[in-house]
């Protein structure tokens, strides 16, 4: 299960480094595993990639701000 999740959590990461080209892949890295961090306790795994995403999106959508 956890394989799953960390392929699915590469493909998102992908995906948000795509979106925001500026951002550097270790920056990148850092806020999704911030985002994933936060939802360490969480038992039911499965949609787990889609809240790391939005997270992180919020996250950039911020930085990008300053």
């Amino acid at each position: 299960m956890r394989n799953d999740e960390n392929s699915q959590i590469q493909v998102t990461l992908e995906r948000l480094a795509e979106r925001h080209p500026e951002v550097s892949p270790t920056v990148m890295a850092a806020i999704v595993a911030h985002a994933r961090d936060s939802f360490a306790d969480a038992r039911i795994r499965v949609f787990i990639p889609l809240p790391i995403e939005r997270r992180a999106n919020i996250e950039l959508a911020a930085a990008s701000r300053n």
